[in-house]
């Protein structure tokens, strides 16, 4: 995620930095943050396992896609402001950004609408809006297997 928010700032100048962290830097609007809501949902059907021989062991490989949701939200000073924000960057992931992330071996399965997320806060208002993402990975696990070559009877 680290290298998807790195070019969209590239890209874009829309600062964007990862939600509920300790020790985070306190900006000033306009900014956007990222929460990864859903790590990992499973996808359908099952693994794939997979053998290969070199010329010392047995690799065993297991290849399994899943997908992450990754909730994006946007701050500034009023509504305009921040639905540009969400605009622009959601613009990134329909079309922009679309070879960067296929480089990285990830799929944008859907981008959701751009909702008003503002909230009231004592006497004024905290300005938002953001959408959602949803991407399809792939994670691959590799072991090497004991195995003989040679049978003696």
């Amino acid at each position: 995620m680290n290298a998807i928010i790195a070019k969209i700032f590239q890209d874009t100048q829309i600062r964007i930095v990862e939600a509920n962290q300790n020790n985070a830097p306190t900006l000033t609007v306009p900014y956007g943050i990222y929460n990864i809501t859903s790590p990992f949902i499973k996808g359908v059907g099952t693994e794939d396992v997979t053998y290969q021989v070199t010329e010392t062991n047995l690799e065993k490989k297991r290849t399994e896609q899943y997908k992450q949701t990754v909730s994006f939200t946007f701050y500034g000073t009023d509504n305009e402001t921040t639905i540009d924000l969400a605009n622009k960057v959601r613009q990134w992931f329909l079309f922009f950004g679309e070879e960067f992330i296929q480089s990285k071996n990830i799929t944008v399965v859907s981008i959701g609408n751009i909702q008003n997320r503002t909230t009231f806060l004592v006497d004024s208002y905290e300005y938002k809006h953001g959408f959602d993402v949803q991407f399809r990975l792939s994670e691959e696990l590799t072991k090497n297997v004991d195995f003989f070559d040679k049978v003696t009877i």
